[in-house]
C-alpha cells in the first residue's frame, strides 16, 4: 500500500524517535536519569534525617517516637505508590513513542486519582493515628508526641503524595532536575526551623516531635505550591488540558492495572516493615530508638537503590515503547552489576564507620548507641543484594508487569524477613530481627534473577 506524504512523514519521525531512543548510550541514559534522581531522593530524606538528628540531642524518647511513626507514614505512603509507578511507567511508554496528547491525558486523571486517594487517606489517618499508635504496642511513647506527630503527617498527605507525583511525571519525561532545585530550597528551609519549632525561639514554644512534623508540612505546602506555579506557566514539558479532567473510566481502569499491583506491592513491604517494628518495640525503648538510627541509614541505602531502580524502570520502560526487548535486556545487566558495586561499597563504609555514624544520633545514650551499631554491621554488607534486587523490580515494573514484582516483594517480606525475624527474636532478640535483613535480601535477590533470565517479563504486559 503506497503512503500518502503525511502518513510517510508521520512514519519517519517515529523511526527516527525509536533510533534517538535505542542508539543513545546506556551508561550516558543512566547517570542523567539516576544522579538528579538520587540527589532528589537524598533531599526528600534529609527531612526525617533532620528530625532524628535534632529530637535525639532532644532525648530517645522522642526519636524513638518518630522511629515508630515512621513505619506507619512508610504503610501509609505505600498505599499511593502505585499512582507513582503507574505514572511514571503509563507515561515513560507514551514518551516512548513520543505520543504527547496521551502523556498529557494520562497525567490529567492521575492528578484526580491522587486527590481522591489522598484525601481519604488523610481524613481515616488522622482519626485512627491513636489506635494505630496503641496497636504497635508503643503507649510509652505517647507523652512524647507520638500521635501528634503521625496526625501532622496525615494532614499533609495530600502535599506529600502531590509533590510525589510530580517527581514520577518529571522522571518520565525527562525532567528529573527542576525537582532536585525544588526539594533543595525546602530542605534548606527545614533545616534551619526544624531545631527552632524542636526546642523553642523567641515567641515560639518547645514543640519537641510535633514541632518537627510542622516544620516538615510547612515545607512540603511550599514544594506544592511551586510546582502548581511550574504548570499554571506551563514550564514542565506536559500541557494538561482543562478537558482531560473529567474522569475517563477506561483510563482509569488502565491506571489501576498497573497501580494496584505495585500499591499491593508497596503495602506489603511497608506492612512488613511495621510488623518488624512491633517486634522491635515489644524489646523496649533502647531498641526502638537503635532500630530508628539504624532504619535512617538503610534509609539512605534505599535513596540510592530505588534512585537506580526508578532510572532502570523508566529506561526499560522506553525500550519497551519502542519495541526494543533486547536493549531492555541489557540495561538490567548494566545496572544490576553496578548498583552491586555502588551498594557493596556504601555498605563497607558504614560496617567501618557503624560506632561514628551511630554517635551523630545518639551522643549521650551508651545502650541505644551499641545496639545502634549491631544493627548497623549485620545489615551493612550485603547492601548490594537489596540493590540486585531493585533493579530487577525496575525492569518488571518498567516492562509494564507490576505483577511479578508484587508477588517478589511478598515471597521477600512475607515468607522469608518477617517469620525469619520473628523465630531469631525469640532466641537472640534485637540481633535476631537485625539478621533477618540480610537473610530475606539475598534469597530475593536470587529468586529475581530466575524471574528475570526466565524471560517472562518480556511477554506483553
Amino acid at each position: 500500500m503506497k503512503l500518502g506524504r503525511p502518513s510517510f512523514l508521520l512514519l519517519n519521525y517515529m523511526e527516527n524517535i525509536k533510533k534517538k531512543i535505542n542508539e543513545e548510550s546506556i551508561w550516558r541514559q543512566f547517570f542523567k536519569l539516576s544522579i538528579p534522581i538520587a540527589i532528589a531522593n537524598f533531599l526528600q530524606s534529609a527531612y526525617s534525617i533532620t528530625d532524628a538528628f535534632w529530637l535525639g540531642r532532644l532525648n530517645s524518647e522522642s526519636l524513638a517516637a518518630i522511629s515508630i511513626c515512621s513505619s506507619i507514614v512508610f504503610l501509609v505512603i505505600s498505599l499511593g505508590a502505585g499512582l507513582f509507578i503507574s505514572g511514571s511507567v503509563l507515561i515513560s511508554h507514551h514518551k516512548g513513542r513520543e505520543d504527547h496528547e496521551n502523556i498529557s491525558f494520562i497525567s490529567a486523571q492521575l492528578i484526580i486519582l491522587m486527590v481522591i486517594v489522598s484525601f481519604l487517606l488523610s481524613v481515616l489517618g488522622y482519626f485512627i493515628s491513636p489506635f494505630l499508635i496503641k496497636m504497635i504496642g508503643a503507649e510509652q511513647l505517647i507523652p512524647f508526641g507520638a500521635i501528634s506527630y503521625l496526625q501532622l503527617f496525615f494532614v499533609s498527605t495530600v502535599f506529600v503524595f502531590a509533590f510525589a507525583l510530580y517527581q514520577a511525571l518529571m522522571r518520565a519525561v525527562g525532567d528529573v532536575k527542576t525537582p532536585v532545585y525544588i526539594i533543595l530550597s525546602t530542605v534548606l528551609i527545614n533545616f534551619i526551623i526544624d531545631p527552632i519549632f524542636i526546642f523553642g525561639f523567641g515567641f515560639i514554644p518547645q514543640l519537641g516531635t510535633e514541632g518537627a512534623a510542622l516544620a516538615t508540612l510547612f515545607c512540603e505546602v511550599i514544594n506544592v505550591l511551586i510546582v502548581a506555579y511550574l504548570f499554571f506557566k506551563g514550564k514542565c514539558g506536559i500541557t494538561l488540558k482543562k478537558e482531560d479532567f473529567k474522569i475517563n473510566l477506561k483510563a482509569v481502569k488502565k491506571i489501576l492495572k498497573v497501580a494496584i499491583p505495585s500499591s499491593m506491592e508497596q503495602f506489603s513491604r511497608s506492612l512488613g516493615f511495621l510488623f518488624i517494628a512491633f517486634m522491635v518495640a515489644k524489646l523496649g525503648t533502647t531498641s526502638i530508638a537503635a532500630y530508628g538510627v539504624g532504619g535512617e541509614i538503610l534509609g539512605l541505602i534505599l535513596v540510592v537503590s530505588l534512585s537506580f531502580m526508578m532510572a532502570t524502570s523508566v529506561m526499560v520502560g522506553r525500550s519497551v515503547g519502542s519495541g526494543n526487548f533486547e536493549r531492555a535486556e541489557s540495561i538490567t545487566k548494566a545496572i544490576g552489576k553496578i548498583s552491586f558495586l555502588v551498594l557493596t561499597f556504601l555498605g563497607m563504609l558504614s560496617f567501618f564507620f557503624a560506632e561514628q555514624i551511630s554517635i551523630l544520633f545518639v551522643p549521650d545514650d551508651p545502650a541505644v548507641l551499641a545496639q545502634s551499631i549491631l544493627y548497623l554491621q549485620t545489615m551493612s554488607l550485603f547492601f548490594g543484594f537489596l540493590g540486585v534486587q531493585q533493579i530487577f523490580n525496575g525492569t518488571f515494573i518498567g516492562a509494564g508487569h507490576t505483577k511479578i514484582s508484587m508477588f517478589l516483594a511478598i515471597i521477600s517480606l512475607w515468607v522469608l524477613r518477617v517469620p525469619v525475624a520473628h523465630v531469631l527474636s525469640i532466641y537472640f532478640g534485637f540481633a535476631g530481627i537485625c539478621w533477618s535483613f540480610p537473610i530475606a535480601n539475598i534469597i530475593a535477590a536470587i529468586l529475581g534473577y530466575f524471574v528475570f533470565a526466565s524471560g517472562k517479563w518480556k511477554k506483553e504486559a
